[in-house]
């Protein structure tokens, strides 16, 4: 026994013996693999080249950019910069000021994908603006197996073969935009006889506030921040520290079909039919005013005599307080320094995206296949509200998106809009209607309305006047953006379809029937699929030609750049791989989110030319300054009613002259004759209802959406009805 008992022992000596050995034989390799060193990464040396087809301007640099460290990884303030090339030709005539060049230590274990690009670099806050950048879906690339012998690049397009130059436009990255609107001569002439004048804007930069004194100072006295020959220039020559301020100044013409150019130096008309667009690019918004000069010709002038300076006003950095607005602008005269006019002078501030940085890796902003088929656009889902025999199909719902994706919809188009507490919600309307009768036939209501029953604890009449409501004869107008959106979370619905075949829960189905859904729950993935495409519609009351705002709206309380922000930030981190295309009726709406951001298009829509009442804007009621403004600022396109494209049909044509793409819209796309003519007219979308039925059944709510409080009086009835409904469509009673 005893022998057995130290033989075991034995055994088990050997076991944690052999145990050590072979952790021993473990850590003498971990530290043999530490000691090899991993395997470096082979670099090359490249040159590259480009050729810029046009001389820069001050601060502009040819820069690079690309998916490796030593190209920026795509980062716009990480771009490498260019160095022009020194001309050593004999020749008079030589390409070598057009040359740039640079060499990038890059790696070859990987493709590299690069782009080329004009930039500003400003020395005080070392800062990169991209000013235009190739904008060609397909990056320039540089595959691990290519060598070195290649010709020059040309800026813009993908060989020496390529005819079409894919350059765009550059977005708000650190710096700021303002644009100055002189639309229709809007001077007002104290003593002097009206006449047609030349206006200048200059940017001017400054420590301290312009004092009254300084209207008084010489034109030639002030030092200019920018020239239109050179855009940047020392401040203060007395001063050789003082560092360079940015500030370009680009200005067109809406009524031409013209791009964003450098002003003359005597500025440009601004006639009774001119609607100049000033286009500045700021380094400093809250150190940098504005010089305004202007010139007129003498009543007895030469052909080849240039126009005098008429006289200047200010606009300090103070003066633009709120990102829209007018001010009032005195201007002096030239000559006696007295006051001459009033000049109304409307601006917009695009601020730069704080919370979400675009990159350069690729862009959608102007990007169409021409070989895709038109796409068929679910207007609100599966339509504006309708009955479909006992069943409300209910717009802007997940119930109405899921349907225009079981139809092969390629988008839905939706319109969304901020509540009170700035969540973005899915919804159509500017004004929410409470009835006031107490005693209404809710039968008869039913066959022309949405009814929505809020309860009466959380919102009743008094606390409607309190958020802004306004009384009328038969109900209470109380604006969307007044409410939170809890209190929009607390709504019941008394008709709703019927949950067929019974696939999922009468709850669940019930759910996705609500209104106000958020615009971030649409974008998970179980609920929408990834291939469906979203057509968002940024709703801002604006005013119509009646000076009235429209369809009983208020003035907007966001600030234009908070409410833009809110969304295109959400839309940025959640969109991932969906095809977003963005819209609005407001013309400063896509203008802003063209130029916050540089990854999905923009398009401009315009109201039906049949309807009585247009936009007082005439950057949206006249089609012409539309696709101008569209133009000038790279939007993808115009979405325009069918009624404007049977009218003149020449205008998709137009829009394809200017690089623009037609979308169409209204209630008359339901015919498919109406929609096949669309198509050969060359659309690249159409928006209709009821996407997901052939024959266009059912019968849409003239009244719209209609609110009820749940009070005593009306409490018993109310349930009743949602009783009998719950019995109809999902055979329980909610209560059980």
């Amino acid at each position: 026994m005893h022998r057995w008992f130290f033989a075991n022992e034995r055994e088990e000596c050997d076991e944690e013996v052999a145990k050590a050995r072979e952790k021993d034989k473990l850590v003498e390799v971990e530290e043999d693999r530490e000691l090899v060193a991993p395997q470096p990464v082979r670099t090359t040396e490249w040159p590259f080249c480009v050729l810029y087809p046009r001389p820069l301007q001050g601060n502009e640099y040819v820069a690079i950019t690309g998916n490796c460290e030593s190209l920026g990884d795509w980062d716009p303030q990480k771009v490498f910069l260019m160095d022009k090339k020194n001309c050593s030709c004999s020749e008079k005539i030589c390409n070598c000021h057009r040359r740039f060049e640079a060499s990038v230590i890059i790696p070859r274990n990987i493709a590299i994908h690069y782009r080329f690009c004009v930039v500003v670099h400003n020395p005080e806050t070392d800062e990169i603006y991209i000013r235009f950048w190739e904008s060609r879906l397909e990056s320039r690339v540089i595959r691990t197996c290519q060598n070195m012998l290649k010709t020059c690049d040309r800026f813009g397009h993908r060989d020496d073969f390529d005819t079409e130059c894919r350059v765009d436009r550059g977005w708000a990255t650190s710096e700021t935009y303002i644009h100055f609107m002189i639309f229709n001569a809007p001077f007002h002439w104290q003593q002097q006889s009206p006449r047609l004048l030349y206006v200048h804007i200059q940017p001017m930069f400054g420590k301290e506030p312009i004092c009254p004194d300084a209207l008084k100072v010489p034109a030639r006295m002030l030092k200019r921040l920018t020239l239109s020959s050179r855009p940047s220039e020392p401040l203060a020559a007395e001063d050789s520290s003082q560092n360079l301020r940015l500030g370009y100044t680009e200005v067109a013409n809406l009524r031409d079909p013209k791009v964003l150019r450098f002003q003359p130096y005597f500025g440009v008309c601004c006639g009774p039919e001119d609607m100049q667009l000033y286009h500045c690019s700021i380094g400093s918004p809250q150190e940098t005013h504005y010089r305004l000069d202007l010139y007129t010709f003498a009543h007895k002038s030469g052909s080849d005599e240039p126009p005098y300076h008429y006289g200047y006003g200010f606009v300090k950095a103070d003066q633009l307080m709120y990102s829209e607005g007018h001010v009032l602008v005195a201007i002096m005269c030239a000559s006696t320094h007295r006051p001459l006019i009033e000049l109304c002078l409307r601006y917009l501030i695009i601020r730069p995206l704080w919370n979400f940085k675009c990159d350069m890796r690729r862009t959608y902003e102007r990007y169409w296949r021409r070989s895709r088929l038109p796409m068929d656009i679910g207007h609100r889902g599966s339509g504006t509200s309708y009955y479909f025999g006992e069943n409300l199909v209910r717009e802007n719902t997940l119930h109405g998106f899921k349907q225009a994706a079981a139809a092969n919809a390629d988008m839905v188009e939706f319109d969304v809009q901020l509540t009170k507490d700035g969540q973005v919600v899915v919804y159509h309307d500017y004004v929410m209607k409470f009835l006031l009768k107490q005693s209404a036939n809710y039968e008869e209501l039913l066959t022309s309305s949405d009814l929505l029953v809020f309860p009466f604890e959380r919102i009743n009449r008094l606390v409607l006047l309190m958020m802004g409501g306004l009384r009328r004869t038969s109900h209470i107008d109380v604006p969307f953006e007044a409410f939170t959106y809890d209190q929009l979370n607390l709504v019941r619905v008394l008709r709703f379809a019927a949950n067929k075949g019974h696939e999922v829960p009468c709850a669940r189905m019930l759910h996705e029937q609500r209104p106000f859904p958020l615009l971030l729950d649409m974008f998970e993935e179980e609920e929408l699929p990834q291939s469906l495409g979203f057509n968002i519609e940024i709703k801002f009351p604006q005013l119509d030609n009646s000076r009235r705002w429209e369809k009983e709206s208020s003035k907007p309380s966001f600030d234009r750049n908070v409410y833009v922000d809110t969304i295109l930030e959400l839309v940025l981190q959640h969109a991932g791989n969906r095809r977003i295309l963005f819209s609005s009726f407001d013309a400063d709406i896509c203008t802003m989110v063209r130029l916050k951001q540089n990854l999905y298009p923009v398009v401009l829509l315009t109201e039906d030319p049949e309807f009585a009442v247009q936009y007082l804007d005439k950057r949206v009621s006249v089609l012409d300054h539309a696709a101008h403004l569209a133009h000038c600022l790279e939007f993808f396109g115009l979405a325009m009613h069918t009624n404007t494209v049977l009218q003149q049909p020449a205008i998709v044509t137009r829009l394809h002259q200017l690089q623009l793409e037609a979308i169409v819209w209204g209630s008359i796309n339901v015919d498919i004759l109406v929609r096949n003519k669309m198509k050969k007219n060359g659309v690249v979308g159409i928006i209709y209802d009821r996407l997901n039925q052939l024959d266009q059944l059912g019968m849409e709510l003239p009244d719209g959406n209609l609110c009820i409080i749940n009070e005593d009086s009306n409490r018993q009835k109310l349930n009743e009805i949602e009783e009998q409904e719950w019995r109809t469509k999902c055979g329980y009673n909610p209560e059980q």
